[in-house]
């Protein structure tokens, strides 16, 4: 795909130069007035951008009957059903029109992560959950407001023992019933920098062993084993201590996107640090990876979210760059999924694409 691509430019571009050195002597207008309304065409109708979306959508969820649903930074939870397209909001019960993550449970039960709390779907009405246990004195200033940041979810994962976590501003928490109780990770009580918040936890991920990884802001990736936790920080080779996303491929390795450093490799004993920047971004750091996937080819995709715009495939072997002139658009890749058929999918703040293995196609309403 990147080499028809690539070279398809250059044919462009070889048509466009022989155009520009070639030596035509047109008549004047006066000479052949016919001439002077072929000189003076009417003016073409652009053509009509095509309707994205939403304005920052994410990659889609696949229910079990084949919807796509896609969250929204604004307008809420979008349904497509294969015809049409239906937008939900906070009007029909979602805890926000803010959509960050979802899940789907085997019942068909969807868990929607949104900045205002958990919201269920089963499949006619929304519901947000709003029993939280208590979570301890505050042990710093921005504590004050923890029963509000407890509802600013970032994900939403079931575990192989189907117990529902959460993410939030306000830490990580499991589901016990219709109860939310806050998982401890003391490694958070230390003093560190933080973009949002001292306890925020970007996302859970259960690896191959049934082991529990917490993605923190600020504190680097704790370990949690059930027994005992253990932290990985820059001190240990992780390239930034703001981790927002991680997977761990058929080798057992695990990858690491962060909010400023790049992407860590962790092969069990040591890191290696890829895609960071040469120059430093004031916003972006050294590179901001948010969306960071395992396809089921064994694949894991890499979404850069700026100030590099594109993504990257690693097949196991080698690293392979998708951008613009490959047909991805070119916005920041917050998200990534993939359906039943293995079409690989890209949120991003340029509209949703789509990856077959072949072409990226811009999802539209169209």
């Amino acid at each position: 795909m990147k080499i028809r691509a690539f070279k398809l430019v250059l044919l462009l571009l070889a048509v466009s130069s022989a155009s520009c050195t070639t030596d035509v002597v047109e008549p004047s207008a006066e000479a052949n007035p016919a001439a002077s309304v072929e000189a003076n065409p009417e003016p073409s109708v652009k053509a009509a951008a095509p309707i994205q979306i939403a304005q920052y959508p994410s990659a889609p969820h696949e229910d079990q009957a084949g919807n796509l649903w896609f969250g929204t930074a604004f307008h809420g939870l979008v349904r497509y059903d294969g015809e049409k397209f239906e937008t939900f909001t906070t009007e029909d019960g979602l805890g926000s029109n803010m959509i960050r993550g979802m899940i789907e449970i085997e019942d068909g039960t969807l868990w929607i992560a949104t900045g205002g709390g958990l919201t269920k779907y089963d499949g006619k009405n929304f519901t947000t959950l709003t029993g939280y246990a208590a979570i301890g004195d505050p042990p710093n200033a921005v504590w004050e407001n923890a029963k509000e940041l407890q509802f600013e979810l970032w994900d939403v994962m079931l575990d192989r023992k189907d117990q529902l976590w959460i993410s939030t501003m306000a830490g990580a928490f499991r589901r016990d019933g219709t109860t939310l109780v806050p998982h401890l990770l003391p490694a958070m009580d230390l003093e560190h920098e933080f973009q949002f918040t001292s306890k925020m936890v970007y996302e859970i991920f259960e690896d191959k062993d049934g082991v529990l990884w917490f993605c923190t802001d600020g504190s680097g990736v704790i370990r949690d084993d059930g027994k005992t936790q253990t932290t990985y920080t820059t001190k240990d080779g992780l390239c930034s201590d703001f981790v927002c996303s991680m997977v761990q491929d058929p080798r057992g390795d695990y990858w690491f996107g962060t909010a400023n450093g790049g992407v860590s490799h962790f092969d069990g004993s040591s890191f290696t640090t890829h895609f960071r920047n040469e120059e430093y971004s004031e916003s972006m750091g050294w590179g901001r990876f948010m969306g960071v996937h395992l396809d089921s080819t064994g694949s894991v995709w890499f979404g850069a979210a700026g100030p590099v715009r594109g993504a990257y495939k690693y097949d196991g072997k080698s690293f392979e760059f998708f951008t613009k002139k490959d047909g991805l658009g070119d916005g920041h890749i917050p998200s990534i999924s993939e359906d039943r058929k293995g079409n690989v999918w890209f949120g991003t703040s340029a509209g949703v694409y789509r990856y077959d293995g072949k072409e990226f196609v811009n999802f539209t309403r169209d």
